[in-house]
């Protein structure tokens, strides 16, 4: 292996192929090994991995972790993960190359070996302290302005034209007394931007050309910075990222209430994410076309029309924020954190950029400003991560991902939204969400491609809430019949409760408080599973209940939380080995009664609650806590977790309502499933599972 070669570790996730065997390794380091692996067929017992360097092995497990990430993407029964801490023997610095094994075997189960390497502290700190860029040493070039913004150009004239434009005094709205100058930084266009077209667009416009040449622009930005004769900086490490006309009105704004805020302007794609539209045949030409139809730059704020937030987020104002492509801070908290750290040397800087407000928002003095209402805009180029297809984009975002473990000692985090401060306003009633896009989407040419949806993305919490809670009002799960008989749960249940029977084919199954439909819709579908053995037990309250007369269904009189009744019940189970459990929400819906009926609940089955809709607290109207139930019930029996794989449906008279047994006595994170079974395991466990 080459010195070049072994500056480098590998890029995670890797595939784990093996015969019989899928799975995925998503993280090795900075301190765990984490993915998740099963058998195709589902057999049993679940492999025996190890994780090698040549001869040495360095840790044996079982994927036997509960895991609700994989259990929402229907692998299994996601009781097939693993998450353990990574040998502390290697964050020792060096590079190791490591492979990932069947134990009993030796056989790999990845394509190839990997590298790895982490800083000699596994927790980071001391790692991430010593690696951060040294302080700029910064000497007087003139007369002070106020603000200086630096911004970053290669090969993008066209868009570059139109950042500029934005940056000028007659778009840039409050701003005519404002004294600011921008520093436009070549790095390396061919052909080269020209001096006097930069000065075209205002006096206070020159172009920095760097006296070093980078794939990463950061040496590029600090020496511009350098240049800088501001207070303040607005740093942009993209030039093809155009403003709205507020951000400096609201920035001086912001520093006038404290002098050493951090203003960090949120951003936009034009036109929708540009990812997937370029594959189905969006050009800069159609671009064009969007700005000509807002007649920009008349109405800067109509940019909102013709794009999107950049992951399209629902609530694209108010959640953390990870990144800034116009980041306002103080000149001083700029040199003093070292500006962008130069060892990110990718192309475009990898995460620098997220790299610096990260920095910039631990060291701050003041408070960290997220405009409203103000965001920059993405234009399409040849960008290294937007306008490339996923896979791709996905491959260089883990390979920057990567460099900054290896700088930083960790993962990257975002600032939380807890941190932030919000200012400013709503100029375009277009900026409130995505869904409203009047002059989208525009015709592109025929293709075969399919965009692949995000629910959340595209259907925010809020909206679902507002769906289910007219749902409730209205009583549309009384239409929902069986045979003519009221189920009373949504459609989307009814699926989501046939799917649970095909997969667990229980022997027994417990309805306690069920409409009568959904007892014979559990007849029916345990007949058309070709489960003819299994039985049911229907708990009723009252003796006048009509009952469905099918012979695998016995009828028990009585309220549910009569202890009486309760004991019936768990004679009646038996010797039932899988025992699945639906206990109406109702008057008698509390942690007390759940722990009761759940007990009857065998391992890797469902204590199935229709009806929590009605307790919901957005529902308003309702006098019961259904949802604080679970969670009481769920917290105190850890053995129980919420199963939102179930949720998917928009509607759902059951949210937060199917709980999934993965364990008896442990948390559901450090779930065996050895525990299901009395014979001892032929390895040990790993210390933190026992």
């Amino acid at each position: 292996m080459t010195d070049d070669a072994s500056r480098f570790t590998d890029v995670l996730p890797l595939p784990i192929q093996a015969a019989r065997l899928h799975g995925s390794l998503d993280q090795c380091g900075p301190a765990t090994v984490r993915g998740w692996a099963r058998w195709l067929d589902g057999s049993t017992p679940p492999p025996t991995l190890a994780l090698h360097e040549g001869n040495r092995e360095w840790l044996r497990f079982e994927p036997i972790q509960w895991r609700a990430d994989i259990a929402e993407l229907q692998q299994e029964d996601g009781c097939c993960g693993f998450d353990l801490p990574l040998p502390v023997e290697l964050c020792d610095g060096q590079l190791h190359v490591l492979d990932l094994r069947l134990a009993n075997s030796g056989t790999s189960v990845l394509q190839a070996p990997f590298r790895l390497r982490v800083a000699a502290s596994c927790d980071g700190t001391a790692a991430a302290r010593a690696r951060h860029p040294a302080a700029l040493q910064r000497t007087s070039i003139g007369k002070r302005v106020t603000l200086s913004v630096v911004i970053n150009f290669y090969n993008m004239q066209r868009e570059a034209a139109r950042t500029l434009t934005s940056l000028g005094r007659d778009y840039q709205q409050g701003a005519t007394d404002l004294d600011y100058e921008v520093l436009c930084v070549d790095n390396g266009s061919e052909p080269p931007l020209d001096p006097d077209w930069i000065a075209g667009f205002g006096p206070h416009f020159r172009l920095v050309r760097p006296t070093r040449r980078h794939a990463s622009p950061c040496a590029a930005l600090n020496e511009a910075a350098l240049q800088a004769r501001g207070d303040y900086l607005a740093v942009m490490i993209d030039g093809a990222h155009l403003l709205t006309p507020g951000v400096f009105r609201e920035a001086r704004a912001a520093w006038r209430e404290h002098a050493d805020a951090v203003v960090a302007v949120r951003h936009w794609f034009v036109g929708g994410d540009q990812r997937w539209l370029a594959r189905a045949g969006y050009t800069r030409e159609q671009e064009n076309r969007l700005f000509e139809r807002i007649r920009w730059p008349a109405n800067g704020y109509d940019l909102f029309r013709i794009g999107a937030p950049i992951g399209e987020n629902p609530d694209p104002w108010f959640d953390g924020l990870s990144e800034s492509n116009c980041l306002m801070l103080p000149t001083a908290l700029f040199d003093r954190i070292g500006g962008f750290d130069e060892a990110f040397d990718q192309p475009g800087g990898g995460f620098a950029n997220l790299d610096l407000w990260r920095r910039a928002s631990d060291a701050a003095n003041g408070p960290l400003v997220s405009l409203i209402g103000e965001a920059s805009f993405h234009q399409f180029h040849d960008g290294t991560t937007t306008n490339v297809d996923d896979a791709e984009k996905d491959a260089r975002v883990r390979s920057y991902a990567n460099a900054y473990r290896t700088l930083r000692g960790e993962d990257f985090a975002g600032v939380h939204r807890s941190r932030l401060s919000f200012r400013g306003g709503m100029s375009s009633e277009f900026a409130t969400g995505v869904r409203q896009r009047t002059l989208l989407p525009m015709r592109l040419g025929v293709t075969g491609e399919v965009r692949p949806g995000r629910l959340a993305l595209h259907f925010d919490d809020g909206a679902q809430s507002h769906l289910q809670s007219v749902y409730a009002e209205c009583g549309l799960q009384h239409a929902v019949t069986w045979l003519g008989q009221p189920t009373g749960v949504a459609p989307g249940d009814l699926v989501s409760l046939q799917q649970i029977v095909h997969q667990l084919r229980p022997e027994a199954v417990v309805l306690t408080g069920t409409e009568t439909g959904l007892v014979a819709f559990f007849d029916s579908v345990l007949l058309a599973t070709n489960n003819p053995a299994a039985r049911i037990l229907h708990v009723v309250p009252a003796a006048s209940a009509a009952c469905p007369a099918a012979g695998r269904v016995t009828t028990l009189y009585g309220a549910p939380d009569d202890p009486s009744i309760l004991a019936t019940a768990r004679h009646w189970t038996g010797s039932a080995e899988t025992v699945l459990v639906l206990f109406a929400a109702s008057a008698a819906f509390s942690p007390a009664t759940l722990q009761a009926w759940g007990g009857l609940v065998s391992y890797r089955s469902w204590l199935i609650c229709p009806g929590t809709l009605f307790g919901q607290p957005w529902l308003g109207y309702s006098t019961h806590e259904h949802l604080r139930t679970i969670r009481e019930f769920t917290r105190s029996h850890p053995s129980f977790v919420i199963d939102r794989s179930w949720n998917r449906q928009l509607v759902s008279t059951c949210p937060s309502g199917f709980l999934r047994k993965v364990g008896g006595t442990v948390t559901a994170a450090n779930y065996d499933a050895a525990l299901d079974n009395p014979e001892p395991t032929r390895h040990a466990l790993p210390e933190h599972a026992q």
